[in-house]
């Protein structure tokens, strides 16, 4: 490679100069060299350089630690053979002497332009700081640190180095390390003072974290303001000791609610562990007093947690819904403190939470008679809200829900005025097909103006735009709402009376725009292109739609580059910044062509040679580009700030600046070599800024990677470090070299030969930075699958070394690289892992793409820490996202369907799968996620591969379980909720099909939930007399106990006087792990239902509740008067063939095919264990009992004989603990319908809840708490009374302990209590909307199975799907034999408006169906 011990005589001859004393090149290198050597390094052990160099003491350094495969990489032959193969496969040619000194010409160019004096001062290494400043910043960058010692800086004025340049990330980085071992006061002020780019301020963290050393500094007095220390990555934050904790003042700055704000999810996770952990709970929210000072930590809470907030007595409910006001958390844990909040909170909080509420939760909003709820009193402020962006950022249901409340019960043939008016902009819910059914005569301009947002799709616009042109208001009208610009055809974009007037209207088109065709886009060209150039024009377009000039050729930009400048400069600082992102959507080619213009200008070279002069690529302020003072730069820490500056200057720039994203090969590798970090530093940051799913061009990358080299060929020149290998210059990285050159680049060299640098500690810090690379760009960068295997397991065993095993350290420093190692993750702790996930992974860091062995191991890591699928919780699923790809069908199976309905709408707005990715190796167009995955899994083999197939089909399964997830939350609210005429008639057939689900044809949960809210609304209006109090404490606390008892018997327990609580806690461990037989769970299910039934018996009575209380009839009410309930039997007494008719309804559409009688089957077959197992169980529904004739005959019946009553209809049969039968002496028939003297009051509040639908603890808690069915019986109820004498007590006791209202509005259906499978499901389009993405994962049977009028409706959501490519046939195939429009001859060929809706269906359409289009050009 390269010796620069060689290099020095060349240097004396190559840059004398007579400005330059003779031999002073040599004491500059010479120099360098020195402060080099005996400078202490950047790393985690910090170390004089000394330590590592020359190359033979970094290899001792690498036997003494035993690293991983040393002899390997201290091998020579190992050395030359990777650096072989990187300039075979890599292109990284070797660096000759001649060319290297080049790169020292450009120093010591810079060092020429100095003052004599200033020469002077940096040669006796006397510099004052002002003589620091005055050094370019190549200079100051590459300076060893020596050279900062004496400088006299204190905090605030290294901060001021790092503030002339915000976007100079290279050089925050040196400063910071520099000041790594000064006091802390001067760090502190450095923080203090420091102009901090929000995009830069994680990175930061790090650099504290891990170089600070902050979480371990007892001496520390009230150091660092907490917009730094939220920043600290999560391994350091739980690493801060009690001392530092304290003296940090950690508590009280936590109390900062706005910097609170910026911390991420994964941060407010890790810092509210680390306070709880410290502080404890109560002074998280113990007390009104902490609710003030740390309520906002509850946004890293878990669920848990924030269930004992409700009925907490201490906290006034007012201060949860302050904190839910002001404070930015995950809708799951706005949902569970919103059940906390009194009535009158959740009133006044609806409008900012209903976005975050659970369906349930708005639809029991609407139903709590005890709210006054005025027509239509949210519907402005939620428009305004929900309808401003250009799509909806509210779960779909959440947005049905609120829409159904103001459509009228009218067929949309039969809409007027009014209807139109009262949905508002609601109108977003409707298909453009059911828009088309509405009346054109009301779509004036008038109506346009309140139905109109860009929310709505361009479909949605097209048919309101031709409504609105079939009444010719356009033409009466002066000017067309500027929203409906989006629907101009592309001929009447051309006409010559278009309607608009370019002068005028520009902008609004240039808006517009957004949401065009590619016909339009086209038009608009046309149209732009007389005034094109214009510098009015030309703002307008750069502010607010610069893809416009997409179409115009690089040769014609470049000749016109003067023009865009000359706009840039028109529209004036106030947009400086707004233009800087926005050019940024520029085709590459065209910021190509501009860097490439911009080059040939006077000024921009060196005086020798090509190279780039930096100050003008980087849009420095310079002595002759001086800012305007009269001009405030408005965002004095944005990365850009130094450009803005420069920017206001009465000297104009070519503005190269703004397009750094389009560097060439050919314009990096003129980039000065010394320059290099700054640029690329400012380079990272527009390509970065594009998107989470952004990556480099594939080409720039490798360039800059060759770039990269150069710089450490200069500083092995400029510091006398003789490098024979890549492994060995690789070596010469510094932590602020990496950390600005970041993995994406690193990734270009390939696992072996990162992880065989010869400096142990560069090593490391470069794995590192790999690991905190997003995992779509492993895919994206050439390195293969056996490269991420070497990085991880290398980096693995560094930290295993340096821990002394696994542990939360561990896991976070391997970071995204965890999956890619082995079987040792598995010895970290379930909670260290769990915090993993949950504080340390981002939602773009959980799309991993792995093979069948390692999605295996992340599998293990999961399961060991969140335990069994069937316990998740919603939050659980949110915090895994699409990390739940690795997980067996079966796992997913077992997910509690109401904890996938309530991470439903986050699922499927947060997966990454379905995201379009460019720079795919070997594809010349987009791959979606998925199918990178496979194209890189595979290999050699590509997509076709068995690794390939398999991720294919996780995905599959993951999308499928999402779309699952969405179709239950739809159905609770299309069951919940009197659903508008115009929608209910796609929904007929299903609501028909699904109503067989309910036991006894009625749904019992509901009208427990009516009667439940009667009790608590009249109960809060102390409308209770005390003997009713009296009754419902004893019907309720007699049926927790027998509930307690019959559960206990279920599952061959003894009560042994076991308070209620206890016998709860019990449950809740059998629940958690999972003892429960699925007979077991089934009979728990049943004691559910009974429980309900008896508390409506014996409640409805105390309550003088009628049938039209109940939305009952009469023969209805009787029924359930009638039904027996807890009635304990031998087990073998009732066939299990009934217990499915009344437990597990079939339904008869979806039964074939699915293993909905599993349940059943197994009971019937195993008739032996029933008898010898107390967990097995029979039941029989046998037909309903009548009421007695004798309405006295039940009516005493209020005390439990001692004698069985006989086998009577509808029994649970309950096996006693170890025998074969189970006699009661607490049994009874029903109650007669004999009532207590109450006055009547209309439905209230949902404040209780139901019961649970699965799982134990949900069951049976809730049941016992909530649910409670009357047993009376003969002992003295004091005691139980006694025990739960506090009525209102009693009352929040009836709430269910896990999922509270959420399964309340759930249908008594069986999809509810095991996940249905897809192919069981007819889906509906709101189902596909709400899934997002990943409903393009659903078959061309399940459109099949939907019905006619959905599919015609949901034309515009399928056809934007982003489908696999192998199922763009068989979806369209499937959609034309649905739409009867698609095969009517008379029909086609298709047309405009419905090509419009088509979208990315039209290449399969072209391809197999292409006489079907119709190509005219109108």
């Amino acid at each position: 490679m390269l010796t620069v011990v060689l290099l020095f005589v060349a240097a004396v001859s190559a840059l004398s100069d007579e400005d330059l004393e003779p031999g002073q090149e040599v004491q500059i290198l010479k120099s360098l060299a020195l402060k080099f050597r005996t400078a202490e390094n950047d790393f985690t052990q910090a170390s004089p350089n000394s330590a590592y160099f020359p190359f033979v003491k970094s290899r001792k350094e690498n036997e003494r630690i035993k690293r991983l495969n040393s002899s390997t990489v201290n091998s020579d032959v190992y050395m030359k053979k990777i650096t072989e193969q990187l300039k075979t496969w890599r292109g990284f040619e070797e660096i000759d002497s001649a060319v290297a000194l080049t790169y020292a010409n450009l120093m010591f160019e810079t060092f020429y332009n100095l003052s004599p004096d200033l020469r002077a001062s940096f040669l006796q290494s006397s510099m004052s700081a002002d003589d620091l400043q005055k050094l370019p910043l190549s200079w100051q960058y590459l300076l060893p640190h020596q050279f900062y010692d004496d400088l006299g800086l204190d905090g605030a004025g290294f901060a001021e180095l790092v503030n002339s340049s915000p976007g100079n990330t290279a050089m925050l980085y040196k400063i910071a390390m520099v000041l790594r071992d000064e006091a802390v006061d001067m760090r502190d002020a450095f923080m203090n003072n420091l102009n901090l780019p929000n995009q830069y301020r994680e990175d930061m963290g790090y650099i504290l974290g891990y170089r600070w050393g902050i979480e371990s500094e007892a001496d520390s007095n009230y150091d660092y303001t907490m917009s730094t220390l939220l920043h600290l990555p999560s391994d350091v934050v739980m690493g801060i000791n009690n001392a530092t904790f304290d003296n940090l003042n950690i508590a009280d700055k936590l109390e900062d609610k706005s910097m609170w704000g910026l911390a991420s999810p994964q941060s407010k996770v890790a810092w509210f562990t680390k306070f709880e952990g410290r502080k404890g709970w109560r002074e998280v929210a113990g007390t009104p007093h902490h609710m003030v000072r740390h309520g906002h930590l509850l946004s890293g809470a878990p669920l848990d947690k924030l269930r004992e907030l409700k009925g907490n007595k201490e906290i006034e409910t007012s201060l949860l819904a302050e904190v839910l006001d002001n404070t930015e958390m995950n809708p799951l844990r706005v949902q569970e403190l919103w059940e906390a909040l009194a009535d009158v909170d959740r009133e006044k909080s609806f409008i900012a939470q209903a976005s975050n509420l659970d369906v349930s939760q708005i639809l029991s909003h609407y139903d709590t008679p005890n709210i006054i709820h005025t027509p239509h009193q949210h519907h402005v402020m939620l428009e305004t809200a929900w309808f401003s962006e250009d799509k909806i950022n509210v779960p779909w249901v959440n947005s049905l829900a609120i829409a159904f409340s103001y459509m009228n019960n009218q067929e949309f043939v039969s809409w007027t005025y009014k209807e139109l008016q009262g949905l508002g902009r609601f109108l977003a819910i409707l298909s453009p097909a059911e828009i088309d059914l509405i009346p054109a005569i009301d779509f004036n301009s008038t109506m346009l103006g309140m139905i109109l947002s860009s929310t709505l799709s361009l479909p949605q616009l097209n048919s309101i735009y031709l409504k609105y042109l079939d009444n010719n208001y356009l033409v009466a009208d002066a000017t067309l709402n500027p929203i409906l610009l989006s629907a101009l055809p592309s001929a009447t974009i051309l006409s010559a009376n278009p309607p608009f007037i370019w002068s005028q209207d520009k902008t609004n088109l240039l808006v517009a725009s957004a949401k065009y065709s590619p016909g339009q886009m086209h038009s608009l060209h046309e149209i732009s292109k007389p005034g094109h150039w214009a510098s009015a024009n030309l703002s307008a377009i750069l502010s607010t739609h610069p893809q416009c000039m997409s179409d115009v050729n690089p040769r014609e930009f470049r000749v016109k580059l003067d023009y865009v400048v000359s706009a840039i400069y028109t529209a004036g600082p106030d947009k400086f910044h707004v233009i800087a992102t926005k050019v940024q959507k520029l085709p590459r080619h065209l910021l190509m062509a501009w860097l490439e213009e911009a080059h040939t200008r006077p000024g921009s070279k060196r005086l020798q040679g090509e190279w780039w002069n930096s100050d003008v690529l980087l849009d420095r302020v310079t002595s002759t580009s001086i800012p305007d003072s009269g001009t405030i730069n408005p965002f004095p820490s944005h990365p850009m700030a130094a450009q803005f500056n420069r920017f206001t200057s009465a000297n104009r720039s070519m503005l190269p600046s703004l397009a750094l994203a389009g560097m060439s090969c050919h314009c990096i590798n003129l980039v000065e070599t010394p320059d290099t970090m700054e640029v690329l530093a400012l380079y990272r940051y527009h390509s970065e800024s594009q998107g989470d799913v952004a990556a480099m061009p594939s080409s720039s990358r490798r360039c800059w990677a060759k770039k990269v080299r150069q710089f450490l060929h200069l500083k092995a020149l400029l510091f006398n470090v003789t490098v024979n290998s890549e492994s060995e210059l690789l070596s010469l990285l510094t932590t602020a070299d990496i950390k600005t050159v970041g993995g994406e680049i690193f990734l270009t060299w390939g696992g072996p030969a990162l992880a065989s640098i010869t400096h142990p500690e560069v090593m490391h810090e470069v794995l590192m930075a790999v690991g905190h690379t997003r995992p779509h760009l492993y895919l994206r960068n050439g390195v293969t699958y056996t490269c991420m295997k070497i990085m991880a397991n290398a980096l693995l065993d560094t930290m295993m070394r340096e821990e002394g095993g696994i542990n939360f350290r561990v896991l976070a420093h391997v970071h995204n690289l965890v999956p890619y190692t082995d079987t040792r993750v598995l010895k970290a702790g379930p909670a260290d892992i769990r915090l993993y996930v949950s504080s340390v992974l981002s939602p773009t860091c959980k799309a991993v793409c792995l093979m069948k062995k390692e999605r295996e191991l992340v599998r293990q890591m999961i399961l060991q820490s969140y335990g069994p699928p069937s316990t998740w919780l919603p939050l659980d699923l949110v915090e895994l996202g699409d990390l739940l790809v690795v997980m067996a069908r079966s796992d997913l199976a077992a997910v509690n369907p109401t904890s996938l309905r309530m991470a439903s709408a986050q699922l499927a707005s947060s997966t990454l799968f379905a995201s379009s990715l460019t720079e795919i190796r070997s594809q010349s167009s987009p791959l979606l996620y998925h199918e990178a995955c496979g194209a890189w899994l595979g290999g050699k083999d590509g997509r076709q591969s068995d690794e390939a197939v398999a991720m294919f089909k996780q995905w599959k399964m993951l999308a499928n379980f999402i779309v699952v997830g969405n179709f239950l939350q739809v159905e609770v609210l299309l069951k919940k909720i009197d659903v508008p005429k115009p929608r209910s008639g796609g929904n007929e057939f299903r609501r028909k099909r699904q109503a067989q689900t309910l036991t006894d044809g009625i749904d019992y949960k509901s009208i427990y939930t009516i009667v439940m809210n009667d009790m608590k609304a009249k109960f809060d209006a102390k409308e209770l007399s005390d003997t009713q109090k009296m009754e419902a404490t004893r019907v309720i606390t007699e049926t927790q106990k027998m509930l307690g008892d019959s559960s206990f018997a279920v599952l061959g327990l003894e009560r042994e006087g076991k308070t209620q609580s206890e016998v709860l806690a019990v449950l809740a461990e059998y629940k958690e792990a999972g003892n429960m037989s699925e007979a077991q769970n089934v009979q728990v299910q049943m004691l559910a239902v009974d429980t309900q039934v008896r508390m409506i018996q014996e409640l409805v009575q105390v309550l003088n509740l009628s049938a039209e209380d109940l939305n009952l009839t009469e023969d209805e009410l009787g029924t359930i008067l009638a039904r027996h309930t807890f009635v304990l039997r031998s087990p073998g007494a009732v066939s299990s063939t009934t217990l499915t008719n009344r437990t597990l309804p079939v339904d008869e559409e979806t039964s074939e095919g699915t293993d909905r009688e599993s349940v059943a089957d197994e009971l019937l077959n195993n008739d032996a264990e029933t008898t010898s197992n107390p967990g097995s169980i029979e039941s029989k529904n046998a037909p309903e009992a009548t009421p007695s004739e004798d309405p006295n005959e039940n009516s005493n019946n209020a005390k439990l004989t001692t004698d069985a009553t006989p086998a009577s209809p509808g029994t649970t049969a309950l096996p006693s603990p170890g025998t074969d039968a189970t006699p009661s002496p607490d049994i009874t028939a029903p109650p007669s319908p004999n009532t207590i003297s109450s006055d009547k009051s209309s439905p209230t509040s949902t404040t209780t809840a139901s019961t649970a639908s699965s799982a134990v603890a949900n069951a049976a808690s809730s049941s016992t708490s909530s649910s409670a069915a009357t047993i009376t019986t003969s002992a003295p109820l004091n005691p139980l009374i006694e025990e739960e004498n506090d009525f209102s007590e009693l009352l929040k006791n009836t709430e269910l302990t896990d999922y509270i209202i959420f399964d309340a509005y759930e249908p008594a259906s069986d999809y509810f209590t095991t996940l249905p499978s897809m192919d069981s499901l007819t889906l509906s389009c709101d189902v596909i909307i709400a899934a997002g993405s990943s409903s393009s994962s659903i078959s061309s049977s399940d459109i099949a199975r939907m019905s006619t009028n959905e599919v015609l409706n949901c034309l515009s959501t399928l056809g934007h799907l982003p489908w696999p490519p192998s199922a763009t046939k068989s979806i369209w195939k499937a959609v034309k034999e649905k739409v009867d429009s698609l095969q009517d001859s008379t029909m086609l060929p298709i047309k405009r408006d419905e090509m419009l809706q088509l979208g990315t269906l039209l290449p399969a359409i072209a391809a197999y169906d292409s006489e079907l289009l119709d190509m005219g050009r109108k």
